[in-house]
């Protein structure tokens, strides 16, 4: 049995905005600001992409209604309607959550909930890629990171829109027992 394999019920969740600030110098490429730390923008999408954390993480809000279904192949579904902010399979920022399913494929980054088949005008998923996009249409480019802490599966959404936006979004579960 694998780590994640089981029943998880949303138990907190936190939006955070953009903590990174841009500079753009005629003839450089465009650089990402945070605080003291100064970096090429593309690492910077790079790194919140892969779920770096760049800022001091907000304390989580309560939150239920979302239950989280691994198998042991892992293959997920989600179930409920939490009202909570939620970015869909097609990359659509809703405030109440809309379950979709699919898989964890696991790189050297960590564990990323994929659809089953990308969106169609997405593009296709690459067993090469560390960092796995949930999607990348071109404009908005999303990943959902998953780890599993003692009794707890936390879940980060990290979302990049035209190159330079981003937002995040951070879901805890608790474990509960299967019928």
């Amino acid at each position: 049995m694998h780590e994640f394999t089981g029943r998880w019920e949303l138990d907190g969740t936190v939006s955070t905005g953009s903590p990174v600030k841009h500079q753009f110098a005629d003839g450089e490429e465009p650089a990402a600001v945070v605080g003291d730390l100064r970096m090429p923008l593309r690492e910077f999408n790079r790194r919140w992409l892969a779920g770096q954390v760049f800022e001091e993480v907000p304390p989580l809000r309560p939150a239920s209604g979302l239950s989280l279904t691994v198998a042991p192949d892992l293959t997920f579904a989600e179930t409920g309607g939490a009202p909570v902010d939620w970015f869909t399979d097609d990359g659509v920022r809703e405030s109440k959550a809309v379950p979709f399913g699919g898989r964890i494929v696991t790189t050297a980054v960590g564990s990323f909930l994929l659809l089953r088949e990308p969106v169609s005008y997405a593009a296709p998923y690459r067993d090469t890629d560390v960092i796995r996009p949930r999607l990348d249409d071109g404009d908005t480019t999303i990943t959902d990171i998953v780890a599993v802490e003692g009794d707890r599966l936390r879940r980060t959404v990290s979302v990049i829109t035209d190159g330079m936006y981003t937002d995040r979004i951070r879901y805890e579960y608790r474990r509960v027992p299967v019928d």
